[in-house]
């Protein structure tokens, strides 16, 4: 019976987001958005079980884009891509490509303001070089955050972004005392142009 709870839960959250994008296709104001924005990640921790060997507390920094489409003043459907620079620890460093999909409340426009609320999943592809070996694997994300839009025209905006990231680790080492997730905070800044 276990094993039918992701599947019911997938069908149940597509049909929230299908019912939610069929409400919100009938507005009026439709626009796209695309941007590309600079990220710093705090805190990311990536413990294998040999305390030599983990990263601990390490920032990342980097960038991506992002696209939105507004299907209403009030909602949008969104993804976004984000690319950290090379993390070294003392045993092996890593990169990161984080990918997240999802839905934006936002407010309306007060003057050149626009706040949003968002959520999303997606997934995050971890590559590791260990000396002479590399490696990839991919796992699973979730994030979730707000932010403030400043458009200065109609057409070009700048915007700032706090989210809370959760992503699945890679098993290095099949130590029983290795992390799981890492959870930390992603703080972005950006340009949007929106048409």
């Amino acid at each position: 019976m276990k094993y039918l709870k992701v599947p019911f839960f997938c069908i149940l959250l597509g049909a929230m987001l299908g019912g939610m994008t069929v409400g919100a296709w009938a507005q009026a104001e439709t626009s796209t958005e695309i941007s590309g924005f600079y990220q710093g990640y705090r805190k990311f921790d990536y413990m294998v079980g040999i305390e030599e060997a983990d990263i601990r507390g390490a920032i990342m920094r980097g960038g991506g884009f992002s696209v939105a489409q507004n299907l209403a003043t009030w909602f949008a459907l969104w993804t976004e891509f984000s690319f950290s620079e090379s993390i070294e620890g003392p045993a092996f460093k890593v990169r990161v490509i984080n990918n997240l999909q999802g839905l934006r409340y936002q407010t309306r426009q007060y003057g050149p303001f626009r706040f949003y609320g968002k959520g999303g999943v997606g997934f995050a592809n971890f590559n590791i070089d260990a000396g002479s070996v590399s490696g990839g694997e991919t796992k699973i994300s979730f994030g979730y955050g707000g932010g403030v839009q400043i458009w200065a025209a109609d057409y070009l905006g700048f915007y700032v972004d706090a989210s809370h990231l959760i992503m699945g680790l890679p098993n290095l080492t099949n130590l029983p005392d290795r992390e799981n997730w890492d959870s930390g905070l992603a703080f972005k800044t950006g340009l949007a142009i929106r048409f």
